[in-house]
């Protein structure tokens, strides 16, 4: 069946397993577009539809996530969650629908991002001019995404435990961090669409999302490893030299 062709109530039910009756619901609490009426008692759907009930889907069954939550990660796309030429803005909101822990929340004032995590607004200004995070204007508001926020805090967290009195644990060593993960990003998103590329879609969202969160474990523990190993060899360094006449 071609993307563009209109389809039937009994073509969504077959193409997603689910059944009318769950349709309509979703049609009443807002998690489905209206479908287009070219008469009275005929609805055409489309592939947007197709995509958005196979997402409230695995949604629900994998991530057993409320309609309300999941309304809400719908809500954020700023178009049509629908294939379009590249297929990637709805598959970037597939990839973050499907991420363990990763529900979106509402943007929050650099201010009070800032206050909670015991720093100045000028932190953040220095965080933002170091590409660490990303300030947006709104309404003559700052604000802050949630997983910028995020960082905020946990900075804020490391900073606190005493680091913030060092030397060198500044905003230009986390911008340093941030260049070289956006590089590792970089490559890892040109591997992945130079072999999905032709196959943006819910199942390949739910594997980039998992390889997404296996990839992080693996660097955590490579990380960990590398850290280790080094203070070992930096240990075993002063002991050399502490045994020299």
């Amino acid at each position: 069946m071609e993307a563009s062709t209109p389809l039937k109530m009994k073509d969504l039910e077959a193409l997603t397993d689910v059944s009318r009756e769950a349709i309509h619901f979703y049609l009443r609490e807002g998690l489905l577009p209206e479908p287009s009426r070219p008469k009275r008692n005929v609805a055409h759907y489309s592939q947007e539809h197709v995509v958005r009930i196979r997402l409230i889907k695995r949604l629900q069954e994998e991530k057993f996530l409320p309609l309300g939550e999941i309304k809400k990660i719908l809500d954020r796309a700023e178009g049509p969650l629908a294939p379009s030429a590249n297929g990637l803005a709805a598959f970037e909101l597939m990839v973050l629908a499907l991420l363990n822990g990763d529900i979106p929340e509402p943007d929050q004032p650099v201010a009070a991002v800032a206050a909670r995590a015991g720093m100045s607004v000028e932190d953040l200004n220095r965080l933002a001019e170091q590409g660490v995070i990303r300030i947006r204007s709104e309404g003559g508001a700052r604000l802050l995404d949630f997983r910028d926020a995020g960082i905020v805090m946990q900075w804020g967290r490391l900073l606190a435990l005493g680091y913030g009195d060092k030397s060198g644990y500044d905003a230009t060593y986390l911008g340093r961090l941030a260049a070289m993960v956006r590089e590792l990003a970089d490559m890892e998103v040109s591997l992945f669409l130079e072999n999905f590329d032709q196959d943006l879609n819910e199942e390949s969202a739910a594997l980039a999302s998992r390889g997404i969160e296996l990839s992080n474990e693996i660097l955590v523990r490579l990380r960990t490893q590398a850290l280790l190993r080094r203070l070992s060899e930096a240990a075993g360094d002063t002991g050399e030299e502490a045994a020299q006449p």
